[in-house]
């Protein structure tokens, strides 16, 4: 890859070093192929207003940007000047966003189609593009901001929908303790806990299934005011069905009694989907 921004933003061979000139290489490589307008650059590099110099700056910074660019220095280089703004052109394979989304079509085509071994396979090619957070290593305006954001969440898509194909493969026993760490770093997002509910279903260990229910019920109940929804309900209820079948010990009892319901579900809060293991992820408008 030529360029990353999965991760701390890269150009190979060379990154720029000046922290503004990788937020326009930034700008530019999240809408590659689109003209930028300069007045859109001025925004994200100067939040509180462009200086008087703002043009010429940015003059400079294109012009260091457009020799990093060139391979050898000679030729045309991918980055153009086209009014009202600038357009960086991608080869086919140079951006690894490009071949992450790409590959998490696939996956997401697969899936649909049932063959969840493929599924896996693309999902985990395209997971491994990433090396850290979105767009990390620049100063981030409202552009950078918004699409760092939403290239997290398709991250998180891609790797719900790769667990999900495992699950689906009986590989339950394999992607436990990654959801348990997932879980722990995503405490309100009801898919995780569903699939991690489901994985300790699988292997024998209802009691710490219930568990899991009981901390992201309070988490729930504790951080937004409501309770889980629809498909981690049903989930609870797979659960303690076949907890029923178990021994009961004075472990599995608590459990069970710390799952109780908490308080009263915020009006109008949810949305019931279908799927044996739906997305039902809090949305982003809860946690203001």
């Amino acid at each position: 890859m030529r360029f990353r921004v999965l991760g701390p933003v890269c150009l190979e061979p060379r990154t720029p070093s000046a922290p503004k000139q990788r937020a326009v290489l930034a700008t530019l490589l999240v809408r590659a192929g689109a003209v930028v307008p300069a007045g859109a650059l001025f925004d994200e590099l100067w939040p509180d207003g462009p200086p008087r110099t703002a043009a010429t700056t940015l003059q400079v910074y294109v012009s260091h940007l457009r020799k990093a660019l060139t391979q050898g220095g000679h030729g045309r280089g991918p980055l153009e000047t086209r009014p009202p703004g600038y357009l960086l052109r991608v080869e086919p394979g140079e951006l690894d966003l490009r071949r992450f989304e790409e590959l998490l079509s696939r996956g997401r085509a697969a899936f649909r189609a049932c063959d969840f071994v493929a599924a896996s396979a693309e999902l985990t090619q395209a997971l491994a593009l990433w090396s850290g957070p979105a767009l990390s290593g620049v100063p981030q305006g409202e552009v950078l901001t918004a699409a760092a954001v939403r290239l997290d969440e398709l991250r998180l898509e891609a790797l719900e929908l790769r667990l999900e194909a495992d699950l689906r493969l009986g590989r339950h026993h394999e992607v436990t303790g990654e959801l348990m760490e997932l879980a722990r770093a995503h405490p309100l997002r009801e898919q995780l806990h569903c699939q991690l509910m489901e994985a300790l279903r699988r292997a024998g260990r209802t009691t710490d299934a219930l568990r899991a229910y009981s901390a992201v019920h309070r988490s729930l109940h504790d951080e937004l005011g409501v309770t889980p929804g629809p498909a981690l309900v049903r989930q609870h209820a797979r659960v303690l069905s076949a907890h029923a079948s178990e021994p009961v010990t004075a472990g599995a009892t608590a459990a069970a009694v710390a799952a109780a319901p908490i308080g009263r579900p915020r009006a109008g809060s949810r949305r019931a989907s279908g799927g044996p293991l739906p997305d039902v992820r809090v949305s982003r408008a809860h946690r203001r």
